[in-house]
């Protein structure tokens, strides 16, 4: 039997295909280029419009929220001026540049499209000062310092602090002695309400955290009341205390262990 050849390929036709599949790739390549090049122009162009386009350059900055702050600063430090493309807005610098002031606690920024920016401000609160020379240092309830003044405001002076004069400056916080002590304090404060007599709280003394001492002045009494342990026992005590007492000026002592058998007093001073 004779032996049987493998068939012969058309190397010819071979080829033309290999070559129509070259073109082919070639003219994808070349629509492929143009789509993206058509893509990149549109973007381009969109985006040179937006930056430059007078319809997007900011024409009002509405800033709420600020009581202490003048807008004036808060314009400063933002950087934004009326004006500025919008969407050249950096609103991470912006945030940070205005959280630098001593007063601000948070910041939103709300871009209103095509030309308004809306600038939402929460500010720290004043909830104590402390005496320096020349005036007052007013502190929030963590402990940061918000402004010197020589006005004193209508908040306890706390007395009896470690921190060093020269380093109460505005937007320095107290040192970590002090911070745990007005940890305590907030308790103290938080405690009062229960009686009412947070608003006649003119002085807190933190020097003895075993010992804090509060002064009454308007209603003439300096509570003693040690550590911030049995607090609501201690401030129906301090309640009956003042009810009982009306008048009187004198001194209020809480500051034992009741578990010991102590007993709170008072203790009236007599003016010659």
């Amino acid at each position: 039997m004779a032996e049987k050849k493998p068939p012969i390929k058309n190397r010819g036709n071979q080829s033309k295909a290999d070559e129509k599949s070259a073109r082919l790739k070639k003219m994808r390549k070349i629509k492929n280029f143009i789509k993206w090049t058509i893509l990149i122009g549109i973007i381009v162009g969109i985006l040179a419009f937006l930056y430059t386009s007078g319809l997007f350059d900011i024409c009002k900055i509405e800033i709420v929220g600020n009581a202490q702050i003048t807008q004036e600063e808060i314009l400063e430090l933002s950087e934004i001026k009326l004006g500025d493309n919008i969407f050249l807005c950096n609103k991470i610098k912006t945030k940070s540049n205005v959280k630098t002031h001593p007063y601000v606690e948070e910041i939103k920024i709300t871009t209103n499209l095509p030309d308004k920016i809306k600038i939402e401000i929460t500010e720290k609160q004043k909830a104590y000062q402390i005496e320096v020379e020349g005036g007052y240092a007013y502190i929030d309830n963590q402990g940061y310092v918000l402004e010197i003044s020589s006005i004193k405001i209508d908040k306890p002076i706390l007395q009896g602090f470690v921190t060093k004069v020269e380093n109460i400056i505005p937007g320095n916080r107290l040192n970590q002695d002090d911070l745990e002590k007005l940890n305590y304090v907030l308790k103290i404060i938080k405690s009062s309400e229960e009686i009412q007599i947070q608003d006649q709280i003119t002085t807190i003394n933190i020097e003895n955290k075993n010992n804090y001492i509060l002064t009454l002045q308007n209603l003439k009494k300096v509570i003693y009341l040690g550590n911030t342990s049995n607090l609501a026992n201690k401030m129906l005590y301090i309640k009956a205390i003042i009810e009982r007492e009306v008048e009187k000026e004198g001194k209020i002592f809480v500051n034992g262990e009741f578990n010991e058998g102590f007993e709170p007093y008072f203790r009236e001073e007599l003016n010659n």
